[in-house]
């Protein structure tokens, strides 16, 4: 049953079990890439507040040290993007990174539906319907 639907790419239950390591490894690089972008962005508030003199102007320290960060930022977020797209290229689709769920395109009858897996699952065990969500899963 693989294949492209109306721009979506369905898998079949084989399929999707087979790309979970690929999806454990991305999970865990997603984590980190927004670890480091969210510690830039603490860095770059920091930095706004320490470097500015009593009338609110950045010391030319401060600018470089800004220009430098803000660098960083959009590099650990195009990649972050990058990664991202190459989850969903796979089929994968990301709905929550902190509690690692996914969820496949897949047919169930004639119906198009989600095979939903959750991080510390060994393999898909769950489907839901396309609106119905991670607490409306049923049991394969």
């Amino acid at each position: 049953m693989s294949g492209k639907e109306a721009g979506i790419k369905l898998m079949t239950l084989e399929q999707a079990n087979a790309l979970l390591p690929d999806v454990q490894k991305a999970l865990k690089s997603l984590r980190g890439l927004r670890d480091r972008i969210l510690k830039i962005q603490a860095q770059v508030e920091i930095e706004e507040l320490t470097g500015a003199n009593s009338k609110g102007q950045l010391s030319p320290q401060a600018q470089a040290a800004l220009t430098s960060l803000m660098e960083s930022l959009q590099a650990q977020s195009r990649q972050f993007e990058k990664e991202l797209e190459k989850l969903s290229d796979s089929g994968a689709l990301l709905k929550d990174l902190d509690s690692g769920l996914i969820d496949f395109y897949t047919r169930r009858g004639p119906e198009v539906v989600f095979l939903c897996w959750k991080e510390g699952e060994s393999e898909i065990t769950h489907w839901h319907s396309l609106e119905g969500g991670f607490r409306n899963r049923k049991a394969l």
